[in-house]
């Protein structure tokens, strides 16, 4: 269901949540978790603006040469590896599809999340080349045989954004988004940090000034001296 509204309640204290089918529902807390959405509905939600911009990207699956699938595979010796060239590059063994090995560019095209463009995708000249140079021994080079769109949500520094919403929330609703593509693999550290933000106030042993929501107001860019200097 499509979100459209969270207020505080100001007599028995927790959280409403308003979808657009009419159900609402109470809660003592709430988390906010919706990928490319994050700036609309916090905007709406709080008047915060958040600085995280939608991306449509696509991911492409290449096929492994016939006999080689073992040294793709996972569990084998095949690293999850970035090339940091023009394009950026990433790949990871093969796991989701059985014989084929992912191989993508880390970036994408502004986009609106409610009226994606979906397509025709991104060129494909400058990874085909990479693909071909990099591992033509071992992998079809000339067309992925599997592409899927996508959206990331990028920040401008490429910090998360891990937060207590603030103002008249308080401690009530907690934010967590701005992944920027790399999200995904910290995704069970990320999800017991939110679960005790919302459960006990804090989380114990984690240093979250780096993932402020108000870094944005003291430097549009966020993070990025610090992130230029690591």
């Amino acid at each position: 269901m499509e979100v459209k509204d969270i207020t505080k309640d100001g007599v028995k204290g927790g959280v409403w949540v308003y979808t657009s089918n009419g159900e609402k529902f109470w809660g003592k807390k709430c988390v906010v978790t919706v990928g490319a959405w994050t700036t609309k509905l916090v905007k709406m939600v709080s008047g915060i603006d958040l600085p995280i911009q939608p991306l449509e990207t696509m991911v492409c699956y290449w096929k492994i040469k016939e006999g080689h699938e073992d040294k793709y595979a996972i569990g084998g010796d095949f690293p999850t590896f970035s090339s940091h060239g023009e394009p950026r590059i990433f790949g990871t063994p093969s796991m989701e599809f059985p014989g084929l090995i992912k191989v993508a560019v880390h970036g994408g095209y502004p986009c609106d999340p409610d009226k994606r463009p979906w397509g025709p995708g991104m060129a494909l000249g400058s990874l085909k080349q990479w693909v071909e140079e990099r591992l033509s021994s071992l992998v079809d080079s000339g067309e992925p045989v599997v592409t899927q769109l996508c959206m990331y949500s990028m920040t401008p520094d490429k910090n998360f954004v891990i937060d207590f919403l603030g103002r008249e929330f308080g401690k009530d609703v907690v934010v967590g988004g701005g992944f920027s593509g790399h999200g995904f693999k910290m995704s069970p550290v990320v999800g017991r940090i939110l679960a005790d933000l919302v459960l006990i106030g804090e989380a114990k042993g984690v240093e979250l000034k780096h993932f402020r929501i108000g870094r944005f107001e003291e430097n549009p860019k966020g993070n990025f001296k610090d992130f230029l200097h690591h």
